[in-house]
């Protein structure tokens, strides 16, 4: 089965208390909601696209995480949240008025965050 897009990524909720470990189905784990871009990033060799969480393409704004997907050589996709990390915080406010401004977001560099 292949995915393409449009997808929509998994998105946060809110819980009381984390669920104690194997009890979410299908092996899903709990993590952290990062303040960051909700993305999907779909990758075959030679073409990358970064889908954000309403569908528009953020990889002009992430060139470092295209570039790094697309140097894979192999098909892929992947669900999670892209983060600027800067002066020991993330930088979501200055993040998100550059890609406002149809600028790549400031180059610190972003990461995909990922459960472990």
């Amino acid at each position: 089965m292949a995915l393409t897009p449009p997808i929509e990524p998994m998105l946060a909720e809110t819980w009381r208390a984390l669920p104690p470990e194997g009890a979410l189905p299908g092996g899903l784990i709990a993590e952290q909601k990062a303040d960051g871009f909700r993305a999907v990033l779909f990758a075959r060799p030679g073409q990358v696209l970064i889908q954000s969480r309403r569908g528009s393409d953020l990889t002009p704004a992430f060139p470092d995480i295209a570039a790094a997907a697309s140097g894979l050589g192999k098909p892929l996709v992947l669900d999670g949240e892209l983060v600027v990390p800067h002066g020991g915080r993330l930088d979501f406010p200055n993040s998100s008025a550059a890609r406002a401004a149809g600028a790549p977001v400031p180059h610190w560099p972003p990461h995909a965050v990922r459960p472990t």
